[in-house]
């Protein structure tokens, strides 16, 4: 359980990287069970950018997305590179900080029994106004991230879903120049 609090706490440290300053996590649903073996390894997923790319056993494929309007390709893209980022930043924090064997999964990884795996979902991205940052200050135009993570083992039987939750992260609420 401290080990996925740890993961949790790796998605606040990336979201704090990324220049957000303020960040909150809701609904978290932590592991319950007994000790987990050490894992070979933690197979660390980009971060889906589209509902499309979310796998049918997350618990949010198929549920509506934060999206108010369709997605643009360049929104599509920057996505992407946002997950691909993120997804990288945490191998980094899991391998540098937690000292456990983390790598950047793809479509043919092939987690092991006891392997972690750990998917994460930008439910949403709003780059915010650089112009209302700057002129208003106090969170107007701020940019906002949302995303959820969700962790597994692999089991003999496929992956056994072990926590998840969303992780929020918005810009500073500092005044700005017309203040």
């Amino acid at each position: 359980m401290q080990f996925l609090t740890r993961i949790g706490l790796c998605v606040l440290a990336v979201a704090v990287v990324s220049g957000c300053a303020s960040t909150e996590v809701t609904d978290r649903q932590e592991y319950k069970g007994g000790k987990l073996p050490r894992p070979g390894h933690i197979w660390v997923y980009d971060f889906a950018a589209t509902p499309a790319e979310i796998p049918a056993e997350s618990a949010l494929a198929g549920q509506p997305t934060e999206h108010a309007t369709p997605q643009t390709p360049e929104q599509i893209e920057l996505g992407r590179k946002l997950g691909e980022a993120i997804a990288t930043q945490m191998v980094e924090e899991i391998r540098g900080g937690m000292g456990l064997p983390a790598k950047r999964a793809s479509s043919s990884t092939q987690p092991e029994i006891n392997d972690l795996v750990i998917r994460g979902y930008l439910l949403s991205v709003d780059e915010g106004s650089a112009t209302k940052r700057v002129a208003v200050g106090f969170g107007s135009g701020a940019s906002n991230l949302t995303t959820a993570v969700e962790g597994f083992q692999m089991t003999a039987n496929g992956l056994r879903k072990l926590g998840s939750g969303k992780v929020g992260a918005s810009g500073g609420k500092t005044p700005g120049g017309a203040l």
